[in-house]
């Protein structure tokens, strides 16, 4: 049998329309309820993903939850994942993981202390750039 984790999103934003919409084309987890400081914004993308609407901390709360995807403007990766391993909940974050140093530090010595996996989307800067050299480069040979 298969274990499938499952997720719940916080931060409904704009972000979160790629990774409500590519999350069925991979395995191993589903995403199954979401959270945003403004409930209206949550119900609207729980209804257009099929996924249940909670508020944040209930979404933390909740049994069913293995992973929080952390979502949330930069200035509150921090303390949203920190809540969530507080919560007994794998954290992923989108970029950057932390706004310094020492929360870094604090966020893994929590998550060691709980037994918790951390990971963060990956620094993609001056990646479109890149891709844009290339296809300039490209077509000019």
């Amino acid at each position: 049998m298969k274990t499938i984790l499952k997720v719940g999103l916080i931060g409904c934003g704009n972000i979160s329309d790629s990774y409500f919409s590519l999350a069925p084309q991979f395995c191993g987890f589903k995403i199954v309820a979401c959270a945003d400081l403004n409930a209206e914004l949550a119900a609207t993308k729980a209804q257009k993903y099929g996924v249940e609407a909670r508020s944040v901390e209930a979404l933390l709360a909740s049994q069913d939850i293995d992973i929080i995807v952390n979502l949330t403007i930069p200035a509150a990766h921090y303390a949203v994942s920190m809540k969530a391993l507080e919560a007994g909940k794998h954290v992923y974050s989108e970029k950057p993981l932390v706004l310094s140093l020492e929360e870094g530090l604090k966020m893994k010595a929590l998550s060691l202390e709980k037994g918790l996996k951390v990971g963060s989307a990956p620094d993609t800067f001056m990646g479109g750039l890149i891709n844009l050299l290339d296809t300039y480069w490209t077509k000019v040979k």
